[in-house]
């Protein structure tokens, strides 16, 4: 099953895997949120469960 998480600035980031998702955070981070970073447990552990039939 993939993973979601909603950044607070309302962006749903999707990842088929975990490597996947924590990629998407960080990109997400560096062009919405300079200077912002966390480690890839934390990403995973604010994660939710995310249905492979709905992924972009």
């Amino acid at each position: 099953m993939a993973k979601m998480l909603m950044c607070p600035c309302g962006e749903q980031l999707v990842g088929r895997t975990d490597d996947d998702l924590v990629t998407a955070v960080d990109a997400h981070l560096q062009t919405a949120h300079q200077g912002r970073t966390y480690p890839a447990s934390m990403i995973l552990q604010m994660a939710q469960p995310f249905p492979d039939d709905q992924l972009p």
